[in-house]
């Protein structure tokens, strides 16, 4: 699905803050990043900027649980 490279870059750089974008072309902004839980916002565009929402579109218990779904940094 995602190159190797990307997959490792997710692993260790995406955390609270993140643009997150999934294989179906979904966008996101990971709202946590704690030991045993992700969770990540929708996004909408202000001014051509991504601006984090309230409305959780994916939560996970881990970050592989969340690269198998699809979701990588951006």
């Amino acid at each position: 699905m995602w190159e190797e490279k990307l997959i490792e870059l997710t692993k260790d750089e995406a955390y609270e803050g993140s643009m997150m974008k999934k294989s179906n072309g979904k966008f996101g902004m990971i709202k946590s990043r704690g030991v045993e839980s992700i969770e990540i916002v929708a996004v909408e565009l202000k001014d051509f900027m991504p601006v984090p929402t309230d409305k959780v579109i994916a939560q996970y218990k881990n970050i592989d649980e969340m690269i198998s779904d699809g979701w990588v940094i951006d």
